[in-house]
């Protein structure tokens, strides 16, 4: 997504995944727990409240996407399948330790991760995203800054009131290819047109977000405790226009801030391992399973430690691993490259 990567924004986007973590962890293995909900009683959505906030991490990443353009080759394809179908593959082969018996078919499946294998919706999603970038470009490229006003004001409309607020299939809940490209061109908008001084832009950036954080937790503990209003998954969507708003402040944050960690770098180039192996449809409910008994087995304050202890550890595992991974895979994504490559030009 960019040539020259930035510590600023290779740390959100690290932070994002740990971020995404948790609202996985949250949602799936807590929620649904009675333990949980008898042990915290008045308190008991409050973690719900912060995973509100941890469902930005989606919109972040796409808008840094956004911020520095995607730039679509076939090499990039070629490279994105090799890294899906690895952890497809990976993931399945890690299953079978667990509680998955063998199958030829299953096994192939993992090697489809666009198509047949399920789950990993943003996979598919962003997939899309790439194929259709050149065409986004190229029609940015030629658009003024008024048409361009034009184009967002368009997506909000179908995006976060048609979508959110009217709940039409164009994009209810704000896991889609609609959300993607929504937030990619808010993403790119910025790029091009925001002239601001970094530090005032620091200054209000920061105090709207502890604001609005403020005001997301007030809001949600008397809609749960009082008013009921809106159900609480309601908060989680990412096409609600208060999350997108959120994100781009939380981003453009971050864009203010100079960093440089050639450590922070070389991690972050794992960070979408992250997702596809805690995601993967083959141990994904081993992994949910696993947390929530830690959880049930010890006190509230010593689980939330634990369980912290376990993100931490998994996280850096698969950002140290996805390096194994790329030198195993980035040579045969070039190889089919230049095989491509020479195939074209026959023609």
């Amino acid at each position: 997504m960019n040539q020259q990567r930035q510590s600023n924004i290779e740390l959100l986007r690290l932070l994002s995944m740990f971020a995404l973590l948790f609202l996985h962890f949250y949602i799936r293995s807590l929620m649904p727990s009675e333990v949980y909900a008898e042990q915290t009683g008045f308190w008991k959505n409050f973690p719900l409240v912060l995973s509100s906030l941890t469902s930005l991490q989606v919109n972040i990443f796409i808008l840094i996407s956004g911020w520095f353009g995607i730039r679509t080759t076939p090499k990039k394809i070629i490279g994105f399948y090799l890294l899906c179908a690895f952890y497809g593959v990976f993931t399945y082969l890690l299953s079978l330790g667990l509680d998955n018996s063998f199958s030829i078919r299953d096994l192939a499946i993992s090697f489809m991760p666009f198509s047949a294998m399920k789950g990993w919706w943003f996979v598919k999603s962003y997939l899309f995203l790439m194929l259709l970038a050149p065409l986004f470009n190229k029609a940015i490229e030629y658009m003024s800054k008024r048409e361009f006003q034009y184009v967002l004001l368009a997506l909000v409309l179908i995006n976060s009131y048609f979508g959110f607020f009217c709940k039409q299939d164009i994009n209810w809940d704000g896991n889609t290819l609609m959300q993607l490209t929504y937030v990619y061109f808010i993403g790119r908008y910025l790029a091009l047109y925001l002239k601001a001084d970094k530090l005032k832009l620091r200054k209000w950036t920061a105090v709207i977000a502890v604001c609005s954080i403020a005001m997301y937790a007030l809001v949600w503990l008397l809609n749960d405790n009082y008013l009921h209003l809106v159900k609480t998954y309601t908060f989680l969507l990412r096409n609600n226009l208060w999350s997108v708003c959120n994100s781009i402040v939380i981003f453009l944050f971050f864009t203010t801030l100079k960093i440089e960690s050639k450590s922070i770098n070389w991690l972050a180039k794992g960070a979408f391992a992250i997702y596809l192996v805690h995601d993967s449809v083959w141990i994904g409910m081993n992994w949910n399973t696993y947390m929530m008994n830690i959880y049930e087995a010890y006190s509230p304050v010593m689980a939330w430690g634990m369980v912290t202890a376990v993100f931490i550890v998994y996280l850096f595992s698969v950002l140290c691993f996805d390096h194994i991974r790329a030198f195993m895979t980035d040579p045969i994504a070039r190889k089919i490259d230049q095989w491509c490559t020479k195939l074209i030009q026959k023609f």
